[in-house]
């Protein structure tokens, strides 16, 4: 959330607002797909738009059972839910996993969104999951190959060619991972949309800040040392980075705040997860709305 006054006041916290740096920092929301009503999401996402977040997006998961629970939801048809119950926040996939998507579908659905969102959609692509990790069986369950990390990057800095090449008018792609043949005709007029990649680690970041629009790291310990390598990295061209954590309904402000405004993260991605606590947006949205 994206706000402040001129003058600074005194945050539920207890830390001064108001700085430069407090304004600049967004909040959105990414809405979780497990076991949700989608009607429901598409409703809430209406209601952050109202309150004042500065984007809401979902996870891209097919199975709920990877979490113990009975489905989960298509993140593109919920994205477009979005789009229409919206009018000013940024939607898209926090993040959309490659290994289950050609490029040419990735382009086909971004373009789309965009058309519906007018422009506020945002591409946010991952390397999939790597072997024995928590969300492995849904590739395994579809017969998908999953490869070490080497190739999944090798795979992911494909995959944002592939689409940039896609919008850019189509062609021939030869890679190890991606392949096209005289593609064209995918995307519409739109703009290009955006390209964040979800990481976690120093080299996935290093990949991010190298291909593409911006970064999307999951807090862990290294979080921080991750952000300053990337800030600096990037330094002198435009390049977001922003953090992506659960949503904390016992903390005045969804979470931390100053932490990473120090650090220079341009936005917060909390995960609300089922059921949702409207209660709790509105209230954190207040504060926010008063810094």
């Amino acid at each position: 959330m994206s706000t402040g006054q001129p003058e600074p006041v005194a945050t539920p916290d207890g830390n001064a607002a108001g700085s430069d740096a407090t304004r600049s920092i967004s909040t959105d929301l990414v809405l979780s797909p497990f076991a949700a009503d989608g009607a429901e999401l598409v409703e809430i996402a209406g209601l952050a738009d109202r309150l004042g977040f500065d984007g809401v997006w979902t996870l891209d998961h097919f199975s709920g059972s990877m979490l113990g629970r009975p489905w989960s939801r298509d993140p593109f048809t919920l994205l477009g839910g979005f789009a229409a119950a919206t009018t000013r926040v940024r939607v898209g996939p926090l993040v959309a996993n490659m290994v289950n998507r050609h490029p040419a579908q990735l382009a086909s659905a971004a373009s789309t969104l965009q058309s519906m969102a007018g422009g506020r959609a945002v591409l946010g692509i991952g390397s999939g999951a790597a072997p024995g990790s928590r969300f492995a069986g849904e590739q395994t369950a579809i017969g998908r190959e999953l490869t070490h990390a080497a190739g999944r990057r090798r795979h992911l800095i494909e995959t944002i060619e592939s689409v940039r090449l896609i919008w850019a008018g189509g062609g021939d792609y030869d890679g190890e991972f991606v392949q096209m043949r005289g593609l064209d005709g995918v995307v519409g007029p739109e703009p290009i949309v955006p390209i964040i990649v979800g990481a976690s680690g120093r080299t996935t970041t290093e990949l991010a800040c190298e291909h593409a629009d911006g970064l999307n790291l999951r807090v862990t310990p290294e979080t921080e040392d991750l952000v300053t390598w990337a800030r600096a990295a990037t330094n002198g061209r435009q390049f977001e980075i922003s953090i992506h954590d659960d949503l904390d309904v016992d903390h005045p402000l969804g979470g931390e705040v100053d932490r990473w405004v120090e650090l220079g993260v341009d936005r917060r991605t909390l995960v609300v997860k089922q059921p949702v606590d409207r209660a709790s947006l509105e209230s954190i949205a207040t504060r926010l709305a008063a810094l």
